[in-house]
């Protein structure tokens, strides 16, 4: 298993946060290069269980399932079932905790996956700053207000 992760400190209180990651269908809003981002069926997006099709313009269709959702940790644990990725397993988990100074939040993006020996470093490499930074910047530039 590999394990990536990425953190950072946003200038905002988890209440504020919080909105934006619990909504599993609201992902294609904070994280760059999302084409489209839909729950399949009727299900609502805090359904433990609901699937969501996230269109990535550099990777295509992947396929994500929400496996966890608490509003007391403040916390969303999904898995990808499908996608064109090289890796297989993923499962990722983000975590907002409360900064008492100046009331901002910590959140952490941290998934886990298996990949071929060929695509492991890269896929490693790729996730925590190709994907998670970046949604961490977008995130924080959208509570600001931009």
């Amino acid at each position: 298993m590999i394990d990536v992760m990425a953190s950072t400190v946003l200038d905002a209180p988890v209440a504020s946060v919080w909105p934006h990651i619990r909504d599993f269908g609201a992902i294609g809003d904070w994280l760059p290069g999302v084409k489209s981002c839909q729950i399949e069926g009727n299900d609502p997006g805090e359904r433990v269980g609901a699937i969501r099709r996230v269109e990535m313009g550099d990777v295509g269709l992947i396929r994500e399932q929400l496996l966890a959702l608490s509003d007391t940790d403040h916390t969303v644990t999904f898995s990808i079932i499908e996608s064109a990725l090289p890796i297989w397993n993923y499962r990722s988990t983000i975590m907002l905790l409360p900064v008492t100074d100046r009331a901002r939040t910590f959140i952490r993006w941290k998934g886990r996956f298996e990949a071929r020996p060929e695509h492991a470093a890269a896929m490693q490499a790729r996730m925590p700053t190709l994907i998670y930074q970046p949604a961490f910047d977008t995130l924080a530039a959208r509570l600001r207000g931009r």
